[in-house]
């Protein structure tokens, strides 16, 4: 039997052989698979670990972006991590940031994590592979990213490697041991900023949320050729221009697809490009739109405010500003406080100078009217007395206000100033609710944007959305700043309650652009928010012959000489200033404007 059994195995390795053979009937070489396994081999390679504490000790620190305010919400999402780790171990990491000395470089060999926007190639090489909707934690050598672009992302990314977290806890509680897989996580939460392609070239430095329902991505060190590269790559994920504009060096435009409005800038100053998305919004006006016929002439009106208080002083603050335009139409720019007094004097203008043209009330319409900030002295009369103008057509309001979550953020901040109530930020729901009544269309407008109202031209020179990311010191320094011209020869300058900051930001990026025949002195005259130097270099820069200053007589005498205020009589081409005064009072400025041509109107004679 075993003879035979040896028999039937060599005919088999004989023909095993036979079968080796090539076409030349030559043998060949074969490589026969071992299929012999074990149950560790039918398995899948166990995966790297990582180990975040080890018998109680930290192995990775805690890292973030060295220039986020302490309000960010990344610098919190980052303690939360730092946290929950101390919380399952009992061991506390650092929390860094990703700092280093002027020629040194980031450690690439400390075992960090990192959380949000860093200067680490890790961070970058996580953010190149996602849209800006999307959010992700990667293990990449000695560094665990957790990236998202924007707040919510971010704070979902937190979420889940906290999560994640909870289950690399060892059974004694003094190791945290997590593997590459749990650590290779992407998620699409954003279907918004999902729509914006990814732009290429610069540096990505912030998210901002510059408005309730608007994202605006911040991108650094960037050119305006790559700018010009980005908006191509709009039109090539389906987005048609509707409108481009340049303002000396700074190049903005705007774009749409059937759910959404872009509006791309080009700062020259910062070397950044600012991408905003927002829902689809109402076309800003097209000069090819603009077809009018003149029925009137165009003129400034600035209102009166001040009153007396119950206690014998005085309010003398406020802005009311009526401006008639040659077609027959109005803007007006704030209004002034909830005041009965207030709205019967804007009211009695708007009908005095449409006299001669409007039939009744009807007939008056008001093209835009603008609210610069949410404070009650310029946006309570709107708000509060809506109701005064029902009579009348008001095309659309005009405004850019804080987005709540910026508003809630600058509340928590310790850099923010003394007075800041975040209550009066609010107000703009009031005001949106007013624009709804009076059947009115909303513009969140900003930067680089232009309407066209029959000889004027307005451009949007500066918004919160140019002070971002930082976070508001102030409401007056979300104040819209409009450049205002008519029919090429005369030009406007209004500031609303802008700051030292924001006309800062005005300087730096138009230069002599901000020249003006007239302008519109900030905050009433009232302090800078910490930032003199700035107002006296824009004023300087302005070098306006014609200053209109929106103050009661009994508190300009104080606040004329202050340094950075009295540097408006010392510029070159100063030449005349007008003070608002009390209710009542009226300045007049006929367009196109000489000087000395301004009619003043006191209500008390």
């Amino acid at each position: 039997m075993k003879k035979f059994l040896l028999l039937i195995l060599a005919l088999i390795m004989t023909a095993s052989m036979l079968c080796a053979c090539g076409e030349s009937g030559e043998i060949t070489e074969t490589t026969v698979a071992d299929t012999t396994t074990t149950a560790a081999e039918t398995e899948a390679p166990a995966p790297q670990t990582i180990d975040l504490v080890l018998d109680g000790k930290v192995v990775y620190n805690v890292v973030r972006d060295e220039d986020a305010d302490s309000a960010a919400i990344v610098v919190s999402q980052a303690r939360k991590v730092l946290n929950q780790i101390k919380d399952l171990t009992g061991a506390t990491p650092k929390l860094n940031t990703d700092w280093v000395k002027r020629g040194q470089q980031l450690d690439s060999t400390t075992y960090e994590i990192l959380v949000g926007v860093t200067d680490h190639p890790e961070t970058r090489q996580v953010m190149e592979s996602l849209s800006y909707g999307e959010w992700a934690i990667r293990a990449i050598g000695n560094k665990i990213v957790i990236f998202g672009f924007n707040d919510t992302t971010m704070s979902h990314a937190v979420n889940r490697f906290n999560r994640i977290l909870e289950k690399g806890v060892s059974e004694d509680g003094k190791s945290l041991q997590l593997t590459a897989d749990q650590l290779d996580v992407t998620e699409k939460h954003d279907a918004q900023m999902s729509a914006l392609p990814l732009y290429e070239g610069g540096v990505f430095r912030s998210y901002y949320k510059a408005g309730n329902s608007v994202d605006e991505i911040i991108v650094g060190e960037t050119t305006v050729e790559e700018y010009r590269e980005y908006l191509k790559k709009l039109e090539a994920n389906g987005f048609s221009c509707y409108t481009t504009h340049e303002i000396t060096g700074n190049h903005f435009a705007t774009y749409t697809n059937d759910k959404y409005t872009v509006t791309a800038g080009y700062y020259d100053y910062e070397t950044s490009a600012r991408i905003l998305i927002e829902p689809l919004a109402p076309a800003v006006g097209l000069e090819a739109d603009n077809v009018y016929t003149p029925v009137t002439t165009s003129q400034i009106t600035m209102l009166g405010m001040e009153y007396k208080n119950n206690d014998g002083g005085y309010t003398s603050n406020g802005l009311s500003v009526l401006i008639r335009l040659t077609d027959g139409r109005f803007i007006v720019v704030d209004g002034g406080f909830n005041r009965t007094k207030h709205s019967s004097e804007l009211m009695r203008h708007l009908k005095e100078q449409s006299a001669d043209y409007a039939k009744s009330m009807k007939d008056i319409t008001i093209a835009a009217w603008i609210i610069t900030h949410p404070h009650g002295d310029h946006d309570g009369m709107l708000y509060g007395r809506y109701s005064d103008f029902m009579g009348i057509t008001v095309e659309r309001v005009l405004a850019n206000f804080l987005s709540e979550s910026e508003l809630t953020k600058a509340d928590n901040s310790s850099t923010v100033g003394g007075n800041w109530n975040a209550s009066e930020g609010f107000e703009y729901q009031k005001v949106l609710t007013a624009a709804k009544a009076l059947k009115a269309t909303v513009h969140q407008i900003h930067v680089g944007q232009v309407f066209y109202f029959a000889d004027l031209k307005m451009e949007v020179l500066y918004t919160i959305e140019s002070f971002g990311p930082k976070v508001c010191n102030a409401l007056n320094t979300t104040s819209v700043v409009l450049r205002m011209e008519f029919g090429g020869k005369t030009v406007y300058l209004s500031t609303g309650d802008a700051t030292g900051n924001g006309m800062e930001i005005c300087t730096k990026m138009y230069g002599d652009y901000l020249h003006s025949d007239i302008v519109q002195v900030c905050h009433h005259g009232y302090g800078t928010w910490g930032n003199d130097a700035a107002m006296i270099k824009a004023y300087q820069t302005i070098n306006a012959p014609t200053v209109l200053w929106p103050q009661g007589l009994n508190a300009y005498p104080t606040y004329k000489v202050l340094g950075y205020n009295s540097v408006l009589f010392d510029v070159p081409n100063y030449k005349e200033v007008y003070v608002s005064g009390a209710e009542g009072d009226s300045i007049i400025l006929p367009i196109p404007y000489t000087v000395g041509s301004g009619i003043t109107n006191r209500a008390a004679g």
